[in-house]
Formats: structure tokens, C-alpha cells, sequence
């Protein structure tokens, strides 16, 4: 492990899409707690309208924690079917990577 600078690029990771037809199926699952929306012009909590495409990152985004101070912010790029992850400020080595959901959580996070 190692010290990551504030900016740096930790990840880009493809995204498998979950087309809008299977999203009804999918959503009923735990793999809702782990997808992205993926449709232009769209933020993480329209999630919640069950509509368009949503994605799973493969690789670590999709298991990165939530913070509401998180250390990461993540990039959609729709057309590119990718996602990045990049470094909010510098973060030390061993230290846990987080994201915001940018939704409604359906978890206390203060409990866990």
C-alpha cells in the first residue's frame, strides 16, 4: 500500500450495463445495493425510479464504502461504459476509500 495524492486516479473500471427491461428483477435483489444509474443526465437517486439502465463497476468501485466526507468522487462516463475513481484529497496509506451514494441511503450509516 501507499499514500494516494490528492487528484490521482485509483481506479477506472468497466461497467456491466443492466438494461431497463431487467432492472425490475435486478432492483428486487442485493445487487440494487451495489449498481450505478446509467443514463445520461441522471444522478444516483433515480435509482429509486427504477427506469432506465443501471451498471455494476467491475473491479472495487461498486464495494467502496459511503461517506458523506468521503475521500473519492466518482466519474460516469456513460457512452464510454466506464466509471473512475479519483482521489478527493490526499489519503494515506491503509486508510478505507469512500465515495458519497449521492442517494437516499436505505441503511443507518451510523450503525455500521
Amino acid at each position: 500500500m501507499e499514500d494516494i495524492e490528492h487528484g490521482q486516479l485509483i481506479e477506472r473500471s468497466p461497467v456491466l450495463i443492466i438494461p431497463a427491461h431487467e432492472r425490475p428483477t435486478v432492483d428486487g435483489t442485493v445487487i440494487f445495493t451495489y449498481v450505478f444509474m446509467w443514463e445520461h443526465d441522471t444522478v444516483e437517486q433515480d435509482l429509486y425510479e427504477h427506469r432506465g439502465r443501471s451498471a455494476i463497476a467491475l473491479g472495487y468501485t461498486s464495494l467502496l464504502s459511503h461517506s458523506f466526507d468521503p475521500n473519492c468522487n466518482f466519474v460516469r462516463h456513460i457512452d464510454a461504459l466506464l466509471i473512475d475513481v479519483f482521489a478527493k484529497r490526499a489519503i494515506k496509506a491503509g486508510e478505507e476509500l469512500t465515495i458519497d451514494y449521492q442517494m437516499t441511503l436505505w441503511f443507518d450509516p451510523v450503525r455500521i
